[in-house]
């Protein structure tokens, strides 16, 4: 069975029965009648979907001790480039496979990605606690943030942060430069997990690297306070021993 994958054949094949029967048209006249029988505007935003399909089918390497996770992170790809014997950082990439103009862009709109950790909280009770990265984004719909949130061991999340309500220093939209990010939380006496990642919501393209979990300084403000949900239970991934990798330095 043909799929939109098969599209330069098809078209292929309709320009030259078209033109056994007298109506010979050209290979950019097909692709666009293919394109629209698929219900793509353009053969453009039909090319782009059949590229964004195979580099679905090849997805980036997850960094060691992360996990992908989201409404749909199928529809992103998520990962860090390998650089052989390069120096330089490592970058995490979350890229939206799909362009805006693409027949499921207002489907996708309203999802997001996330690469995350969790790990246990009870080491660092009693402490402040600052998570951080670089970000920089191209063409983001939606939201390119970084996020931080502590449950319980119910679990339910008693303190949350990911930047999108702030006035300033809040998550990044459009296209933007390497820029960094912050979040603080002081982890109360009950706190049984930590949850903290790279998030992208709607479509686009956010790169981070610098990723840093520390201890805060007294002076450094916290930025979320302590919040009580009704019930909201979470299946939970934790990492024992702690936050790793987080320079995606080893690779799965």
């Amino acid at each position: 069975m043909r799929t939109f994958r098969h599209a330069k054949l098809m078209a292929s094949t309709l320009r030259a029965a078209l033109a056994e029967h007298g109506t010979p048209i050209t290979s950019s006249e097909s692709l666009e009648i293919v394109a629209r029988q698929f219900g793509f505007r353009n053969w453009n935003t039909l090319a782009a979907r059949i590229a964004a399909a195979e580099r679905q089918g090849t997805p980036a390497r997850l960094p060691e001790g992360w996990f992908a996770a989201g409404t749909a992170p199928e529809n992103y790809r998520i990962g860090v480039e390998p650089e052989p014997g390069g120096t330089a950082p490592r970058i995490l990439t979350i890229d939206c496979l799909f362009q805006t103009d693409d027949p499921d862009a207002a489907r996708i709109e309203k999802g997001f990605a996330t690469l995350m950790q969790a790990v246990d909280a009870r080491p660092f009770i009693g402490r402040r606690l600052r998570f951080s990265a670089r970000l920089a984004t191209r063409d983001v719909t939606g939201h390119a943030t970084i996020w931080m949130r502590v449950d319980d061991d119910r679990p339910t999340p008693i303190l949350f942060d990911n930047l999108i309500t702030r006035e300033s220093g809040g998550a990044v939209t459009g296209t933007s430069d390497w820029t960094t990010r912050h979040i603080v939380l002081q982890i109360p006496d009950d706190a049984e997990s930590l949850h903290y990642g790279i998030l992208l919501t709607g479509m686009g393209t956010l790169r981070a690297q610098d990723i840093r979990l520390e201890e805060a300084g007294a002076d450094d403000p916290i930025t979320a306070t302590r919040q009580h949900y009704q019930d909201q239970r979470r299946r939970r991934r934790v990492i024992e021993g702690g936050p790793r990798n987080l320079d995606f330095s080893v690779l799965t």
